[in-house]
């Protein structure tokens, strides 16, 4: 009898332990408006059926706006080019001979039009316009009309060459470029894309230059979690243990910061009457609503799907 005890002792422990096993949730990816989208994962309790506070014990949602800027022989010329050359597997940039003459430089231009301001992608620059801007070594980055100038040092010795693009495997005479990281904060800003050449070895000129699709991108990222955010609401929010739904009568599921001028991600709302079947949306204090989605589900659909195993 008592070895039968300790067994169901046993079985019962494992039971509850069961019951209370943490579940985590991947985000249904949001895409909004004006560049936004909110990724993640929320876990919970493993409670299953209707969901309170309590029974979300972590969050972790990031935000990226993400914005791009793009040039390509389409759209934009390559007359900026001097002192350029490829082995074939590079190309390669002349640097400054002696930190005070110019060196070479290979960018992409795109004019402004009547009043307007001309936009350039830098893929480096060894001319006076780095050592003017602050930057000994060479640049690399962009201009544009929006962003203003964006560029970090490349910090090359004088009297070389400096890599500016390295061939691509399998792609004849297309070469990646290799611009460094721009910054990291308060914006990632990152530079890529491709140069095709006619296949010209030595120096270059710009009808050696047949194609290019140069981006700059500019990211805005902000992650929420439990040590900078809460959960400001969470009403008709249901489980089935392997999925997290909002009831579309009435439910609406919030995280975010609070205050005068709170923040929040709104994973789900159907509390308001312009909008009965649902949005969801990023909310920044200061400025509003940064991006948002509308209508979530059709009228006769009883749950919005949030978030998976």
């Amino acid at each position: 009898m008592k070895r039968c005890k300790w067994i169901f002792v046993t079985l019962l422990i494992f039971s509850l332990g069961a019951v209370a096993q943490t579940s985590v949730f991947n985000l249904k990816p949001m895409i909004l408006t004006n560049g936004w989208k909110v990724t993640g994962t929320i876990t919970t309790d493993g409670a299953v059926g209707s969901l309170s506070a309590a029974n979300i014990l972590d969050w972790n949602l990031r935000v990226v706006q993400t914005t791009d800027i793009t040039w390509t022989e389409k759209d934009s010329n390559d007359l900026n080019i001097s002192g350029v050359g490829t082995d074939g597997t590079r190309i390669l940039v002349k640097t400054s001979p002696d930190g005070v003459l110019d060196g070479g430089a290979l960018f992409f231009a795109r004019p402004g039009g009547v009043g307007g301001i001309g936009t350039n992608a830098v893929i480096a620059d060894f001319t006076q316009l780095g050592v003017n801007l602050g930057y000994v070594g060479g640049i690399a980055g962009w201009q544009d009309e929006i962003w203003g100038l964006n560029f970090v040092g490349l910090n090359q010795r004088n009297n070389s060459r400096y890599r500016a693009a390295l061939a691509v495997a399998g792609q004849a005479n297309v070469f990646r470029i290799t611009v460094p990281l721009i910054s990291s904060a308060p914006l990632l800003m990152t530079m890529f894309g491709t140069i095709t050449t006619d296949g010209t070895i030595g120096m270059l000129q710009p009808q050696n230059i047949l194609a290019w699709n140069i981006t700059a991108r500019n990211q805005d990222i902000t992650n929420y979690t439990k040590a900078n955010s809460s959960v400001m609401s969470v009403t008709g929010v249901v489980s089935n243990g392997t999925a997290i739904g909002v009831r579309h009568a009435g439910g609406q599921f919030q995280i975010g910061i609070p205050g005068m001028r709170p923040t929040f991600v709104t994973l789900a709302d159907f509390t308001d009457p312009a909008y009965p079947d649902g949005f969801i949306n990023y909310y920044r204090g200061n400025y509003g609503v940064m991006g948002d989605r509308s209508p979530l589900v059709l009228p006769a659909t009883k749950f919005y799907l949030v978030a998976k195993k």
